[in-house]
């Protein structure tokens, strides 16, 4: 295997420079960050892929048509990481198969979002905004928002670069271990594993579906959406996924088109009271 790099320290900067400034810039509700990834990939084509336009089209094609949602600051780990498998592909394509990169994006992605989430947003930003805050209620000079826009930006680039750089090392390393030894299909089938119990408890946690059928007779009432729920909970979740997965997987139905039907069965459902 060659350990020689196609990237330098500049190039993995361009990258990390155009993720870090179009993370949020250009996504869509389809695929949330990927155009974002593709956009950074485009600045790295040149040099995983000289004078092959086939294989430049493949690069982008493949980080622009998959789903990716992450923390866009110190979720840029992953993205380095991912970088950092795109390398490895380009100088051993067989040894690197579509599914690996497919794999981890989906395991890493969904927990990164999670922890960072959490870590940045929920702890870090008060922290700063209160110390700000305090310090221009006293005394109601300009210290606190200029320090706060300091910190706030000095905290986002240094951070975000330093992961991204690191997990793009790290990501050269691990890659290389897993191409060497015997577990590339073990880790694909762990990595598809945790990557669909991720998307499961995204679906379970974020997607609503009651029945709003409820059985009266005299003094009984029968509320249908608990009975269901009793059987399963979210059990039209479910039911609903299994459609979703069909269309997309056994009918090639574009999303947009499944949308389009989720608003009319939404409608015919409120009006009639099938749904609630």
């Amino acid at each position: 295997m060659s350990n020689k790099r196609l990237l330098t320290k500049k190039d993995v900067f361009v990258a990390w420079r155009s993720w870090e400034w179009f993370a949020d810039q250009i996504q869509n509700m389809e695929r949330q960050m990927s155009p974002s990834l593709a956009r950074m990939m485009w600045h790295v084509k040149d040099k995983l892929y000289p004078n092959n336009p086939d294989m430049q089209k493949d690069l982008m094609y493949r980080n622009v048509s998959e789903y990716f949602s992450t923390e866009p600051v110190w979720g840029g780990c992953i993205v380095g990481v991912m970088l950092a498998m795109e390398e490895e592909k380009a100088k051993n394509p067989d040894a690197m198969p579509d599914e690996l990169l497919s794999s981890i994006k989906v395991a890493l992605m969904g927990p990164a979002a999670g922890i960072f989430d959490s870590l940045f947003q929920g702890t870090a930003v008060p922290i700063i905004t209160a110390i700000c805050i305090g310090l221009s209620q006293e005394t109601g000079s300009l210290i606190g928002p200029i320090l706060y826009v300091l910190l706030f930006w000095g905290i986002i680039g240094t951070a975000s670069w330093l992961l991204f750089y690191n997990g793009y090392k790290i990501g050269i390393e691990g890659v290389e271990k897993i191409l060497s030894s015997d577990i590339k299909d073990r880790f694909i089938n762990a990595a598809n594993i945790v990557g669909l119990v991720v998307i499961g408890a995204m679906t379970a946690s974020s997607c609503k579906i009651n029945c709003g059928l409820t059985f009266v007779s005299g003094d009984l009432s029968i509320d249908i959406n608990g009975i269901l729920n009793s059987i399963q909970p979210k059990l039209l979740v479910l039911v609903g996924t299994y459609i979703t997965y069909y269309l997309i997987v056994k009918k090639q139905t574009k999303v947009t088109k499944i949308m389009l039907y989720m608003l009319l069965v939404a409608v015919i459902g409120y009006f009639t009271t099938l749904l609630a």
